[in-house]
């Protein structure tokens, strides 16, 4: 079956900000200056998520509904590190396994996420890997309230059993052509992107532990560089999100990083998608919008559009805000991705308001009535606090 490539699929030129970018970075971090003009995107159209099939059942439906749509050009498979390897030092990539042979079966494009945080298996806590114990706060979680426990991030013992997993989770489908884009996962909570605890008492217990913030850094730079070696010709797509109460100076030093030593693949992605107004204001847009000439960029939707109710909005202001950042891919909620009328009425609005380009399909949604104007909770403050309040979701 022949896949739509939907969306933006721009190069880009060679700029004299990029080059003094280059440079900046190539002083802060020792890194040799890039000058290759970045490519075109690794990952374009529409992606849904998926979590790996538990059973043949779960397995059956995946394959029909993916088998049945033409407006996906691919899927976000994740599933938790406990899953794969429950002993030390046996993975278990049967789950894996089973889903992509359906995807080479019909040659759908997948990224491989494989979540660390609350899913980190028990063996590395009993191996002496420190823990931070914490609650679920997410009221949209089926969890919510439950106790859970997460790795400190910069625990030697913790990152000696994730690296391996990278290793060997590289040696099994960095080969494979159809495999076109990792996640960036190392400190995380209950999801790909990058959130940590963050109630009052969490955050007393992060600062007791130093200068986080310089902590999490090396980590995410380590981290950045052990996925692109495990996978060397796949995209590498940092989840951003607020973390803690650090400053947006935090996640530009990261990105440098990662556009500084991989300008082909290193891939930012917000996933607080709305279309309940514009999203200008909140920090991971916001840094899409920066760095959208010098890194590539996609988006995944906050919530489903046919769950109904007002958590994501409508599918005409979702557009406008992927169009306004030339968004080249975006990541559709399961339920989405799998029903056939509610993607191809994303992907047709989609379509049309490329055509158009972000003005003058801002100007046709105003005139229908269907634009949103933004609300005054989106603020845009210039310290910490305000920050923390742009628009910002609860921790994942």
């Amino acid at each position: 079956m022949k896949r739509k490539e939907q969306g933006s699929c721009n190069t880009f030129k060679p700029t004299k900000r990029r080059c003094l970018a280059s440079i900046t970075a190539a002083l802060i971090f020792g890194l040799t200056p890039v000058w290759a003009v970045q490519g075109p995107p690794i990952r374009t159209g529409l992606w849904f998520t998926q979590k790996i099939p538990e059973n043949e059942s779960d397995l059956s439906s995946f394959t029909q509904a993916i088998s049945t749509n033409s407006n996906l050009t691919g899927v976000c498979l994740h599933i938790g590190w406990g899953r794969i390897e429950q002993e030390p030092g046996k993975l278990d990539f049967s789950a894996i396994d089973k889903t992509v042979a359906v995807l080479r079966r019909i040659g759908m494009k997948y990224e491989l996420g494989i979540k660390p945080g609350a899913d980190t298996p028990p063996f590395v806590f009993q191996q002496g890997a420190q823990s931070f114990e914490t609650h679920v706060n997410n009221p949209h979680r089926p969890n919510f309230g439950e106790a859970v426990v997460i790795p400190v991030p910069w625990d030697p013992i913790y990152q000696s059993r994730f690296s391996q997993v990278i290793h060997e989770v590289g040696e099994r489908y960095s080969a494979d052509p159809l495999c076109v884009s990792i996640v960036l996962t190392c400190a995380n909570f209950n999801s790909s992107e990058m959130h940590l605890p963050k109630t009052p008492e969490d955050r007393a217990k992060w600062s007791a532990m130093g200068d986080y913030g310089a902590k999490l850094l090396e980590v995410y730079k380590k981290y950045t560089d052990e996925w692109a070696k495990a996978f060397p010709k796949q995209a590498i797509s940092l989840h951003l999100s607020q973390v803690l109460d650090l400053p947006s100076t935090f996640f530009e030093r990261i990105v440098e990083y990662g556009v500084s030593k991989y300008p082909e693949r290193f891939t930012i992605q917000n996933c607080q998608l709305t279309g309940r107004r514009e999203d200008t204001g909140m920090l991971s847009y916001d840094l899409v919008q920066k760095y959208r000439d010098r890194a590539h960029h996609g988006f995944q939707s906050l919530a489903g559009f046919s769950h109904g109710g007002e958590r994501m909005g409508s599918i005409e202001m979702a557009v406008l805000n992927v169009v306004h950042a030339t968004g080249e891919y975006w990541e559709l909620w399961h339920g989405d991705g799998i029903d056939a009328e509610t993607s191809a009425a994303i992907a047709s609005a989609w379509q049309e308001a490329n055509k158009l380009g972000y003005d003058a399909y801002k100007q046709k949604l105003i005139a229908e009535g269907r634009y949103q104007e933004q609300s005054g909770d989106r603020h845009r403050g210039k310290g910490r606090r305000g920050r923390r309040n742009a628009g910002l979701t609860p921790e994942a």
